[in-house]
């Protein structure tokens, strides 16, 4: 064999070991709304668009909140997340997309009765069963080409007395298996995976709309006094976190807040792909914003015990964020993660709401962020 014939195999090899390592994948969460729990046009015309453009993706990641959900009748809710699926049909039966096309977090909202987390079970089987016994299907974990990725469960339910139907309630906003993550993590970081994601609904740093809550769990009407129960919510936060920068993870990529925000902390980032129709949050207050509110937005008054309890940058100039590399688009919105072998190129894409609206599109769908994450 000559020497440009070698050259030229070798090439391709390499090309094609190239090609299998990368690969692209989309992330979306909340599309709660108003029909039958969906907010249908925000979130086809997402879709549409997401598929159409990038027609590659091998897989969605969806961080919970699909669907409003009922607080006195899981069948309703089970009924909402059945009628999801068929307006998310495209991804289902796009040509290129792999089993099982869409790999679903729940959301508070999924989890609002002792009958719910069955019945998401029953709604999305295709999910891998590994995850801690008592949350089969709702936390679990799989490898994708150099790449590891992980759902984890943020609203479970306490169910107490099995016997007893009074003795449970929505246990929400922490990690409950701990443990079980960061053995995954370990697991995969052993077998030599590359890349590290991590999928949850509630997000670890709020970023406009649940500075009372989320990972961190102040609470509401907080005034600065961290007890107990509280410094309990903070330690798991920043015990999960910690988790993220010792196996080096690429990034967690959360909804809850509707809305978009990347940041960087201490070298992983939060990646809030917040809204693919759920109302529109504003971000965190800043001394310069507007102190109307409306929900449970708060004025930048009340926030400032969040902020110093959470070390976030506040105050004039600030971007009250955890971050000051903070970048946040109020637009409804999805990511593609372009995922190569040194590097993770992720460009998001979203559209402006109609004036007076927080519901509905009112601009065309563009690209409105782009960041490279590097190993």
């Amino acid at each position: 064999m000559n020497k440009l014939k070698y050259l030229a195999i070798i090439l391709i090899i390499s090309t094609i070991i190239i090609n299998a390592q990368s690969f692209k994948f989309a992330a979306m969460s909340d599309s709660r709304g108003s029909d039958n729990g969906v907010n249908t046009p925000v979130l086809t015309a997402l879709t549409n668009h997401m598929l159409l453009n990038n027609p590659d993706i091998k897989f969605v990641v969806f961080a919970g909140d699909m669907v409003n959900g009922h607080r006195h009748d899981p069948e309703r809710t089970k009924r909402e997340l059945l009628h999801w699926k068929e307006v998310m049909a495209p991804v289902y039966n796009h040509k290129g997309i792999i089993w099982p096309a869409i790999w679903p977090a729940v959301g508070n909202h999924e989890i609002r009765h002792r009958d719910d987390e069955n019945n998401f079970r029953q709604v999305f089987q295709d999910v891998y069963m590994n995850g801690p016994k008592e949350q089969k299907g709702l936390s679990y974990s799989f490898d994708f080409g150099n790449s590891h990725f992980c759902v984890i469960n943020t609203d479970a339910w306490y169910y107490g007395d099995p016997n007893d139907t009074t003795d449970d309630r929505a246990d929400w906003h922490y990690i409950k298996y701990m443990d079980w993550l960061e053995n995954d993590l370990k697991s995969a970081s052993e077998r030599g995976m590359k890349h590290i994601f991590t999928f949850s609904h509630e997000m670890p740093f709020p970023i406009g709309g649940h500075l009372r809550d989320g990972l961190p769990n102040l609470g509401m009407k907080f005034k600065g006094e961290i007890d107990s129960t509280r410094q309990w919510y903070l330690d798991r936060r920043d015990k999960f976190w910690n988790l993220m920068k010792d196996f080096k993870a690429d990034a967690h990529i959360c909804g809850h807040e509707h809305t978009y925000g990347r940041q960087e902390v201490n070298g992983v980032f939060q990646v809030l792909n917040g809204s693919s129709g759920a109302p529109l949050y504003q971000f965190n207050p800043r001394p310069e914003d507007d102190t109307s509110i409306s929900g449970f937005e708060m004025s930048y008054e009340n926030a400032i015990p969040y902020y110093e309890a959470l070390h976030y940058h506040h105050g004039e100039g600030k971007n009250s964020q955890r971050s000051e590399n903070f970048v946040g688009v109020r637009a409804f919105n999805y990511s593609i993660y372009e995922v190569l072998d040194d590097k993770v190129i992720v460009k998001t894409y979203g559209a402006y709401p109609k004036e007076n609206s927080n519901t509905e599109i009112g601009t065309e769908i563009e690209l409105i962020d782009e960041f490279i994450i590097s190993k």
